[in-house]
């Protein structure tokens, strides 16, 4: 092939190549004009102002609370729980209360015991020397920065010491207590027996003795009472709050006795053990088994339901007459409490607390402020009738005024009153005393069991020692 036809073909070849190219650059370019109106964003409109919709009702909240078995309690906080949803516009109307109730004996126990397994509680009821332990052992929150110096003075002085540890308030108070002796006023009329009336003129042990065995009464003489002389105590157990009173009155004031602790909250050797406390608790047996004048076997309600003359208790006995029998039907009287040597009633009773496992504390810190209250107090104390720990209650009800009847708890808490051993270890005490004291009750000698318990609590006390220095 010569040159010229050579060029004749790259000609003809390249004129076919530019044709087909272009074809291929114009049918690109409808494709992409078609399709650009597809791709292209579309204009961007000038977003309308929404507006916020109505924040819903918050969700349902069920805080747990662990308490004692007690059916003028559980009443008092289920009211206050209809008011406490209904302050602030129902700010709170969203919170409901589950409750848990467990006999005396088995709350202390279970409150450590479920903090310490994470359960889910929210609030406790917490027996006032029980929150130095609570506070040491960190089982309940401290609450002192949610509470102002205004709201601290809603309540005596004593209730905010007991309900502190290391000077911060872990719980407010739900009342006062001093517990004296009630009688059946049929029963001590019947025996031909007039309970003095002024606490100054309180019987002694042995003059209350007398008087528990002439209402001690069998009936058909088969060797069981029908009607005891005394129930020492409320409920069916044997505790330090009411029982640790044999020992400690038999003391000077002062005294080892008296004090029933060494002043480092740990010390129960030469205190607990003494020849006094050990004459006391003699004593104590003695009235169960010598005397018979109160059942080894406890019967529950022995007072309420008229099979004992005497009770000693505090002023929440009221509460559960009316409750039994209706407002001022029980025929009822108080006197001083007997005593050996000093008169003592003990003072302290229960305060709310929060627990370190609560998913809810927000509303539960709300609830305890309202519960412990003014407001709430009285809803309480319409229930419970115990001595209120606020300051304001107490001045607005006229039977703890000079000449109500029920004046004597009030004189008795501030003259005779002395608080239950403050120490982080009460709880230990408090469950070792209980064992003693039944041992005691059945018959075992009382040197052994007390100077056995107190060697026994000093070992479990060991581990606080220094908590107050």
């Amino acid at each position: 092939m010569n040159i010229k036809r050579l060029g004749r073909v790259a000609e003809g070849v390249s004129r076919r190549w530019f044709t087909w190219l272009s074809l291929v650059l114009v049918l690109a370019l409808v494709v992409v004009g078609c399709a650009a109106p597809a791709l292209a964003p579309p204009a961007e409109k000038a977003p309308a102002e929404k507006e916020e919709a109505p924040a819903g009702p918050p969700e349902k909240v069920t805080l747990r609370f662990l308490a004692i078995q007690d059916d003028a309690q559980l009443n008092a906080w289920k009211e206050i729980l209809q008011e406490f949803q209904q302050i602030e516009d129902g700010k709170w109307s969203y919170v409901d209360i589950q409750f848990e109730s467990v006999p005396f004996r088995e709350l202390f126990p279970k409150i450590e015991a479920s903090v310490a397994a994470g359960l889910p509680w929210d609030l406790l009821e917490a027996d006032g020397p029980d929150m130095k332990h609570y506070g040491f052992n960190r089982v309940i929150l401290p609450l002192g920065e949610y509470f102002t110096e205004d709201e601290l003075k809603q309540w005596f002085p004593q209730s905010i010491e007991e309900g502190s540890f290391r000077g911060e308030l872990y719980g407010p108070p739900m009342m006062q207590s001093c517990s004296l002796m009630m009688y059946n006023t049929e029963m001590t009329e019947a025996a031909g027996i007039s309970p003095p009336q002024a606490l100054a003129d309180s019987w002694t042990m042995d003059e209350a003795l007398e008087a528990w065995q002439k209402t001690t009464v069998d009936q058909d003489g088969d060797g069981v009472p029908d009607q005891w002389g005394l129930r020492w105590g409320q409920g069916t157990w044997v505790g330090d709050y009411e029982h640790g009173i044999f020992h400690r009155s038999n003391g000077e004031k002062g005294s080892p006795t008296y004090e029933g602790m060494g002043e480092d909250g740990v010390s129960f050797v030469g205190y607990l053990d003494t020849p006094e406390s050990i004459e006391a608790m003699q004593f104590y047996q003695d009235i169960h088994q010598e005397y018979a004048v109160t059942p080894i076997e406890p019967i529950p309600n022995i007072f309420e339901s008229e099979q004992a003359a005497f009770m000693v208790t505090p002023d929440n006995r009221i509460g559960e007459l009316n409750r039994l029998y209706g407002e001022g039907e029980f025929s009822w009287g108080v006197t001083g409490i007997p005593y050996f040597v000093t008169p003592v009633c003990q003072t302290g009773s229960w305060h709310y607390g929060i627990s370190p496992n609560t998913e809810h504390f927000e509303e539960a810190l709300a609830y305890v402020k309202f519960a412990s209250s003014d407001a709430g107090a009285r809803i309480w104390y319409k229930h419970v009738r115990q001595l209120p720990a606020n300051v304001a209650l107490f001045n607005e009800l006229p039977e703890y005024q000079e000449g109500g009847r029920q004046h004597i708890w009030f004189e008795a808490m501030n003259e005779i009153g002395v608080p239950r051993i403050q120490t982080p270890c009460y709880t230990e005490y408090q469950q070792m005393f209980a064992e003693a004291a039944l041992n005691i009750q059945q018959g075992a000698d009382p040197a052994d069991e007390l100077s056995a318990t107190a060697r026994r609590i000093e070992g479990l006390c060991a581990k606080y020692a220094g908590w107050n220095e």
